[in-house]
């Protein structure tokens, strides 16, 4: 798999973890809250080339945010990602 590739797949994977923070699914949303705790996403992170302790920070405290709001920020911060992590690339 070529670097480009990678960067894309773990854009998509950081992504889709933002948006199950916001999802309807309490179990779901607390996976992946855990999730940005472990080593697994400090590796996705660095793989990116982005900070994995800023990151982390931003999503415990969108993690606080009620569902809805929770919901809008975490599409926008995908779009982010499209934007800056894999269109740049």
């Amino acid at each position: 798999m070529e670097n480009q590739e990678r960067k894309t797949l773990s854009a998509s994977i950081l992504k889709q973890a933002v948006r199950d923070i916001a999802s309807k699914d309490s179990h779901l949303s607390q996976e992946a809250i855990e999730y940005f705790n472990t080593k697994d996403f400090d590796n996705l992170c660095s793989s990116l080339e982005i900070q994995s302790d800023k990151v982390r920070e931003s999503v415990h405290k969108l993690f606080q945010y009620p569902l809805l709001t929770r919901k809008k920020i975490a599409d926008r911060l995908a779009r982010i990602i499209d934007t800056k992590i894999v269109k740049d690339n």
